[in-house]
């Protein structure tokens, strides 16, 4: 044994320190396999609840049982890119000011709410569908003579025609503001007390007049 061992093994607490540490297993493969079996354990143990992964789709779609039918209805949060509220904002929005637009369709939504007690993306859904024309009137010249001819609308002009009917009707409703007066004019439309009706009646009126003006034309 060389000098610096023996040297070692003179000092008492050295020589322990130095027996406590070789006595230590060099690895924790053990212990790992011991982790392992308890886990096998718990895995095989049927009495002991495993509680359901959550997502975001199941939170937002799962309702609480404390919340009542109406409540739920108000928890329909429309898509941050709608189509059709975009294009109703658009169509609000002046000098560019977009969000200042966005702001006023919120607040239109929630008059509506406010005058309804219903869910307010349905309603203005089908105002704005019932103020839609289908078809215009349009008049081309033949020769000397201007003929009227009806055309028929796609789906985006005719969503344009009637989102503009309904804001020039919103015009001549009471309230200072013009996310009330839009409010008031989408629930009279969908009681059908609105111009924007009466505009599109007038337009499918001339849009039949002219067709038979065509068939009589092109028959005699």
């Amino acid at each position: 044994m060389s000098a610096t061992m023996l040297s070692l093994w003179r000092r008492p607490t050295l020589a322990r320190t130095l027996l406590q540490h070789s006595s230590r297993p060099l690895s924790t493969t053990s212990r790992r396999n011991n982790q392992l079996e308890e886990a096998r354990d718990v895995l095989r143990d049927t009495s002991v609840p495993v509680p359901a992964p959550t997502t975001p789709s199941t939170v937002l779609t799962e309702p609480s049982t404390s919340l009542a039918q109406g409540e739920h209805s108000l928890l329909e949060v429309p898509p941050e890119r709608d189509p059709l509220l975009q294009f109703l904002t658009t169509s609000v929005m002046k000098h560019g000011r977009y969000a200042r637009a966005k702001r006023v369709i919120s607040d239109m939504l929630l008059h509506v709410h406010t005058l309804t007690r219903a869910p307010p993306i349905p309603i203005v859904r089908e105002a704005i569908l019932k103020a839609s024309p289908a078809v215009r009137v349009a008049s081309t010249k033949v020769g000397a003579r201007a003929i009227v001819r009806p055309i028929a609308l796609s789906e985006r002009q005719r969503t344009g025609k009637g989102i503009k009917w309904i804001i020039e009707a919103s015009h001549d409703k009471p309230g200072k503001q013009m996310q009330v007066r839009l409010a008031k004019e989408m629930v009279a439309v969908i009681k059908g007390q609105s111009s924007a009706l009466k505009k599109k009646e007038e337009a499918h009126k001339s849009a039949m007049v002219a067709r038979c003006v065509l068939l009589l034309l092109f028959t005699f």
